[in-house]
């Protein structure tokens, strides 16, 4: 992650895109906390979150930039081909998603990266074709051809839209369709997706990022059961998703990233954490192509953990077989077993053997656990 040249980035858009909404210092990170409040424990004021405009722009637009780059860096033999990617971005806001996008296309030599951005705020909109202009100016992305579309994706008729090499929802889906019950809010969200996929090109993917909340995950997992056929990621397995079990459980994934240290002094005063992002998601495609090692009884993805106590440390993994404990001491800790180490939420691992459902499976000298995958390493 680039992070000098984004924080340059923001400093040169904020000033003239917020004017009098600025904040700074004790204010803006009054302002981060109140905004985080909204989004973990007071949703049913949500619509309060549109006036903080310095907290999105100034610290939750940067901390969420490299979040879709975990899911990208899985569709690795999978992304678009050729020097243009199109990309829908469905509820934009100032451009996280599509911008991370553009942002890891250009290291990968995309030449052009056209955007369609709907959102219903005209003031985030013209914050994202500002940020667009002068990541372009600075390297930070390739050229861009953004199409900002004022629209409120509840009520949107998708099926007018073309065709795209990447659909991204960042953070969206979870605002949506409030005003129903849970069992017509499903409906609704899986109304959305099954459209979002079907304004793929061929071999596209749709790529939806929700917080790594247990409400807001656990409904990501149900939709994930509706959706089986065309989950790309994060699952191994064909089966019902085996964290809805428990009201306790919910799947979500860790980027091991390091805020810089302006934004994690501004995170840490308004009580937020400064390292490993956090955030659950769904890759989703038409053609029923799978995650590399989705064949594999022997791959396992990391859902919980670690959990370190005297002597030991264990995970919780998810496979074909449903869900695993990983457990390993201290004692016998190794170069076999060091794909442990540093294991976050969301690491991808190969296993000596298939395990069953409910298996407990010790770490030890002799048995090789592997690391797959990629390892998503933003601004790499």
């Amino acid at each position: 992650m680039t992070w000098e040249a984004w924080l340059e980035v923001v400093e040169e858009v904020a000033p003239r895109v917020l004017g009098p909404a600025d904040r700074r210092g004790d204010a803006l990170a009054a302002e981060v906390r109140r905004l985080s409040e909204l989004y973990t424990r007071e949703r049913h004021a949500l619509d309060a979150a549109a006036a903080a405009h310095a907290a999105r722009l100034r610290f939750f637009f940067l901390r969420d930039l490299p979040k879709i780059e975990g899911p990208l860096a899985e569709l690795e033999g999978a992304l678009p081909e050729g020097p243009r990617w199109r990309v829908l971005d469905v509820g934009a806001g100032l451009g996280a998603s599509c911008l991370g996008v553009a942002a890891f296309a250009k290291r990968r030599g995309v030449e052009r990266v056209e955007v369609i951005a709907l959102e219903r705020d005209p003031a985030a909109l013209d914050a994202l074709e500002a940020l667009a202009r002068a990541a372009h100016r600075r390297g930070l992305v390739p050229e861009l051809v953004i199409d900002a579309r004022r629209a409120d994706v509840d009520g949107l008729e998708l099926g007018t839209l073309p065709k795209a090499d990447l659909v991204v929802a960042g953070f969206v889906l979870n605002e949506l369709f409030r005003d129903r019950d849970e069992v017509d809010r499903l409906d609704a969200a899986e109304g959305l997706l099954r459209a979002l996929v079907g304004r793929l090109a061929p071999g596209g993917s749709a790529i939806v990022l929700e917080p790594a909340l247990r409400t807001e995950a656990r409904a990501l997992q149900a939709l994930r059961d509706r959706l089986a056929a065309q989950v790309y990621a994060p699952c191994l397995r064909a089966g019902e998703c085996p964290l809805t079990r428990r009201e306790r459980d919910w799947c979500h994934a860790a980027l091991p990233l390091e805020l810089p240290p302006a934004l994690a002094a501004l995170a840490l005063r308004a009580g937020l954490r400064a390292s490993r992002l956090t955030y659950a998601y769904l890759t989703l495609r038409a053609d029923g192509r799978r995650l590399a090692g989705y064949e594999d009884p022997r791959a396992v993805r990391v859902v919980g953990g670690p959990v370190e106590s005297k002597g030991k440390a264990e995970w919780d993994a998810c496979g074909a077989a449903g869900l695993v404990r990983l457990r390993r001491l201290d004692r016998e800790r190794g170069p076999d077993n060091a794909a442990l180490d540093g294991a976050l939420r969301g690491t991808l691992l190969r296993l000596a053997s298939a395990p069953e459902d409910g298996a407990s499976v010790r770490a030890r000298a002799g048995v090789p656990i592997e690391r797959i995958g990629p390892v998503a390493r933003p601004g790499t």
